[in-house]
């Protein structure tokens, strides 16, 4: 099942929804809904660790091979011989 995040909003809606329920006696339903809760926020979560994921991947690729602070300090401070 693929996963579509849900706004900010919809996830407080849903949290005031769930605390209301729970305040009137339905501790069935408000842990239904805190599940459903749970399931959207780490949606969420697991779409974010996977764009950063690619993007580790795609930088890695983009500075390989690429000059160390130190080596580019060395390249910077030296003085060619007179």
């Amino acid at each position: 099942m693929s996963w579509r995040p849900t706004s900010p909003e919809a996830l407080e809606l849903l949290r005031k929804a769930r605390h209301q329920i729970a305040e009137q006696g339905d501790g069935r339903l408000a842990l239904l809904l805190a599940g459903v809760e749970l399931y959207a926020v780490l949606g969420r979560e697991f779409d974010l660790l996977e764009v950063m994921r690619l993007f580790a991947h795609e930088m890695h690729q983009a500075v390989e091979e690429t000059p160390t602070v130190r080596e580019l300090e060395h390249l910077f401070d030296w003085d060619p011989p007179a």
